[in-house]
C-alpha cells in the first residue's frame, strides 16, 4: 500500500520519546552521583545503590512491577532526608513520572507514579518540620511549585501520548480496511498524484503501481486528466473494459472530493450488470412464451401513440383454456399457451408486436393499422390459431375471442387497451371464436355492468336479497314434503329480479360465495321456524360449483347448522352436473354428504350425465329437468327417457323429483311411473313464507 494515513505528529512523538528517555537516564545517573557525594549520614550510600537498582529496572521498559514503584518511592523519600535541599530530588521525580507517562500503559499511570509522588511529599514535609527555623515562604514555594507543574505537565503529556497512540491504532485499522477492501481506492492529491492506493485499485485499473506513475482510468493513462467524469464528483461512471479471455467487464469509477484531495473508487460491477440485463430481459419478455411482457408491451404502445399515426390494438383471449388446464394438467396448459403464442406471433409478422398480457390473454400492437388493416390482422390470427393442433393426445384447434380497438386523437394507452379489452369480452359473451371491433356503446355496456356489480355487492351487504320458497310435493299423498329456496333481488328502481338476472354476475365477481352463504343461512332459519310451528318441511338450497370449491363452505355450513339447530337430514344441497368437472367441488360435495346433509342432482340428463359418475358419487335426490317433463304429452320417446331416469334413480337408491309440473295430467303420469316428488306451478309458485297458507297447494 503506497502512502500512509499516519499523522505527521507521530514522528515528532517518537523524537520526544527518545529525548525524554535520554533525559531520564541522565537525571537518574546524576541523582545517584549526588547521593554519593552530596548526601549526608549513613543512609546515603544504600540509597544510591537503590537508585542504581531502579536504573537497572528501567532497562526492561516492558515490565513495571509494583516493587520497582515502591523502591522509587523509598529512594525519593530517603533522598529528600539526606540531601541538603529537596530540589535535586525533583529531577529524579520528573524522570520517574515522565518515563511512565511515555512508556507504560494507561492502567499503570498515574497509579504507579503515586509511590514516588507520595515519597517526595512525605520527605518534604519531614524536612520542613525538622528545620522550621530555616524554612521560609520562598523556599516552600520553590519546592512545591515545581511539583505542581510536574503533576500537571505529566498528566497532559500522558493524555497527549495516549490520544496520539489511539490515532495511530485507528489509522492502522483504517489502513488494514483499505488494503482488504474489495473496492479499488485511490487518493489523489491536489496535483493528481496518488497519495494512497490499495492493491485492488492497481488490479482493476490495470496499473503498474510504480512510484511516480500516474493513475490510469478506463478512458486513458491519466485519471487526473480524464474528461469522461472519472475525476468529477457525481454519479459513478460505468465503462466496459476488456478482461482476460476475451470477456468484457464493467468497471464503475466514482470520484468523491475530500478537502483538497479526491478519493476515487473503482468497482467491478460486471455481475450486477449481467443480473440487471437478465432482469430487464425478464421484464421485457414473457418467460414462458418469449413474447413481449405486459410492462414492455404497454411501453411500446406508449411510443406508438406518440408517433401520431393510427395504431391498431388486438386483445386475444383463448376460449376454453381452463378446461384444457383442468383436464390435461398445467404442463399441457403451458404447452398450449406456447403453441398459441407461436401462432399469434407468426400471424403478427414483422410489422406488429405480439405480447402475452398474462394468463391466457395475448395482445398484438399494429402501428399504422387502421380499422380495415386491424380486422385483416385479427382474421389472420384466428385462422392461424384454428389450424389443427396435435399434442394433447388428440387433434384440436385453438379457439379465441379477439377484440379490436384503433386509436383516435387524444387517446392514451390505458384507454386504448380498455377499449380492446371491452370488445374482446363482447366477443366472448357472444360465444367466442369471433372478432369484435370496439364501438362506443360497448363502453356504455361495460359501465352499466360495473354499476350492476357495485349494486349487487351492496345488495349482498345491505340485505336486498329476498328468499322465496316453492313447494316440493309428495305425489303419493299430494302434500308438501319440503320447499326449494329461490333467491330474488329486490333492486331499488328495478323491482324484484329473478336469479337469471344476477346469478351469472355473482359467479363472475365471486360474490356468489357470500350471496350463497346468506341464502343458506336464511333457508335454514326458515326451516327451523316451520319446525317450531309443527310443520316438518325440509328445505332445498341451490349451491354453485364455485361455492363448493371454496375452502370456507364446509365450515360455514357447519356453523349455520349449529347456530340454527336444524338437523342435517332436513337440509338438501342441490347441485348441477357441472360439479363433476371440478375436482375441488366434488371433494367438497362428498364432505358435505358425510355430515348427514342430503345431496340432490339438478337438471339430470342435460349436461355431463354419466352412469360411472352416478355410481361413484351417489346422490340422495335426482331431479328430472322440466325439458323432459314438459314434453310428456307429446312423444313416447320423452316418456321412455323419464321412465329410465326414475328406474335408474331407484336402482341407485335415490328419490326423484320432477320439475316444471304445470298440469294434472303430467302429475298423474309421473305418479303412475313411480316418481316420488314433484314441483311446479301446478302445486305453487315461488313465494315468501308469509304468503304460504297453512297447507300449500295440493293435488287431489
Amino acid at each position: 500500500m503506497d502512502g500512509g494515513l499516519l499523522s505527521p505528529g507521530l514522528s515528532g512523538l517518537r523524537r520526544t520519546v527518545r529525548l525524554t528517555s535520554a533525559f531520564t537516564w541522565l537525571a537518574g545517573v546524576a541523582f545517584a552521583v549526588q547521593l554519593v557525594f552530596a548526601g549526608a549520614g549513613p543512609a546515603h550510600l544504600p540509597l544510591a545503590a537503590l537508585a542504581l537498582v531502579v536504573l537497572a529496572a528501567w532497562l526492561r521498559p516492558g515490565r513495571d512491577p509494583w516493587a520497582v514503584a515502591a523502591v522509587e518511592g523509598v529512594v525519593i523519600l530517603g533522598a529528600t532526608l539526606v540531601m541538603p535541599t529537596p530540589q535535586p530530588v525533583i529531577a529524579f521525580l520528573f524522570a520517574v513520572t515522565v518515563r511512565r507517562a511515555l512508556r507504560v500503559g494507561a492502567e499503570r499511570f498515574p497509579v504507579r507514579a503515586l509511590p514516588a509522588l507520595v515519597g517526595y511529599l512525605a520527605g518534604l514535609t519531614w524536612w520542613l518540620v525538622d528545620q522550621p527555623a530555616a524554612v521560609t515562604g520562598p523556599q516552600v514555594a520553590a519546592n512545591l511549585m515545581p511539583l505542581a507543574g510536574l503533576v500537571v505537565e505529566s498528566l497532559a503529556l500522558h493524555e497527549a501520548v495516549r490520544a496520539t497512540r489511539l490515532v495511530e491504532r485507528a489509522n492502522r485499522t483504517l489502513e488494514a480496511v483499505v488494503r482488504a477492501s474489495p473496492v479499488g481506492l485511490v487518493l489523489l492529491d491536489e496535483e493528481g498524484r496518488p497519495a494512497l492506493r490499495n492493491e485492488r485499485a492497481r488490479e482493476l485499473l490495470d496499473w503498474t503501481g510504480d512510484p511516480g506513475d500516474r493513475v490510469p482510468c478506463p478512458h486513458g493513462p491519466d485519471l487526473s486528466r480524464c474528461t469522461a467524469g472519472c475525476r468529477t464528483a457525481g454519479e459513478a461512471v460505468e465503462v466496459e473494459v476488456p478482461r482476460p479471455g476475451g470477456i468484457t467487464g464493467v468497471l464503475a469509477v466514482h470520484a468523491v472530493p475530500i478537502e483538497r484531495r479526491t478519493l476515487v473508487t473503482a468497482q467491478d460491477v460486471s455481475k450486477r450488470r449481467r443480473f440487471e440485463e437478465v432482469l430487464r430481459a425478464r421484464a421485457e419478455r414473457d418467460e414462458l412464451t418469449g413474447l413481449a411482457g405486459r410492462a414492455h408491451f404497454l411501453h411500446l404502445v406508449d411510443q406508438a401513440l406518440l408517433a401520431g399515426e393510427a395504431v391498431g390494438l388486438l386483445v386475444i383471449d383463448l376460449d376454453g383454456f381452463k378446461e384444457v388446464n383442468d383436464a390435461d394438467g398445467h404442463e399441457a396448459g403451458d404447452w398450449y399457451l406456447v403453441s398459441a403464442a407461436e401462432r399469434i406471433n407468426r400471424a403478427a409478422g414483422p410489422v406488429a408486436e405480439a405480447a402475452r398480457l398474462g394468463g391466457d390473454e395475448f395482445a398484438v400492437l399494429a402501428p399504422g393499422h387502421d380499422v380495415r388493416d386491424s380486422a385483416r390482422l385479427a382474421t389472420r390470427v384466428l385462422s392461424e390459431l384454428a389450424r389443427p393442433l396435435a399434442g394433447l393426445g388428440h387433434d384440436t384447434a385453438i379457439r379465441a375471442s379477439v377484440g379490436i380497438a384503433v386509436s383516435r386523437p387524444g387517446i392514451g394507452t390505458a384507454d386504448l387497451l380498455r377499449d380492446a379489452d371491452t370488445a374482446m369480452y363482447a366477443a366472448k359473451r357472444e360465444g367466442g371464436a369471433r372478432i369484435r371491433l370496439f364501438r362506443p356503446e360497448m363502453g356504455e355496456q361495460v359501465l352499466a355492468r360495473q354499476r350492476d356489480k357495485a349494486d349487487l355487492r351492496t345488495a349482498v351487504d345491505e340485505g336486498q336479497l329476498v328468499l322465496h320458497y316453492q313447494p316440493i310435493v309428495d305425489l303419493a299423498t299430494s302434500e308438501a314434503a319440503g320447499a326449494e329456496a329461490l333467491v330474488r333481488w329486490q333492486r331499488p328502481g328495478h323491482g324484484l329480479l329473478a336469479p337469471g338476472a344476477f346469478i351469472g354476475l355473482a359467479e363472475e365477481t365471486g360474490l356468489i360465495v357470500p350471496l350463497g352463504a346468506k341464502v343458506l343461512a336464511g333457508a335454514c332459519e326458515q326451516a327451523m321456524r316451520w319446525r317450531e310451528q309443527g310443520r316438518g318441511l325440509g328445505v332445498t338450497v341451490n349451491v354453485s360449483t364455485r361455492q363448493l370449491s371454496a375452502p370456507v363452505f364446509l365450515p360455514s355450513l357447519d356453523r349455520v347448522l349449529k347456530t340454527t339447530g336444524l338437523p342435517p337430514t332436513q337440509l338438501t344441497i342441490e347441485v348441477t352436473e357441472s360439479v363433476w368437472a371440478d375436482e375441488a367441488a366434488m371433494r367438497g360435495l362428498m364432505e358435505v354428504r358425510e355430515t348427514g346433509v342430503r345431496v340432490a342432482l339438478d337438471d339430470f340428463g342435460t349436461g355431463y350425465s354419466s352412469l360411472s359418475y352416478l355410481q361413484r358419487y351417489p346422490f340422495d335426490v335426482v331431479k328430472i329437468d322440466k325439458s323432459f317433463t314438459g314434453n310428456l304429452d307429446d312423444t313416447g320417446r320423452t316418456a321412455g327417457v323419464v321412465r329410465c331416469i326414475i328406474d335408474l334413480a331407484e336402482v341407485l337408491g335415490a328419490h326423484t323429483v320432477a320439475e316444471g309440473i304445470e298440469t294434472e295430467a303430467q302429475a298423474d303420469w309421473l305418479r303412475r311411473a313411480g316418481c316420488a316428488y314433484a314441483q311446479g306451478y301446478l302445486f305453487g309458485r315461488p313465494d315468501t313464507p308469509e304468503n304460504w297458507d297453512s297447507h300449500p297447494i295440493a293435488v287431489s
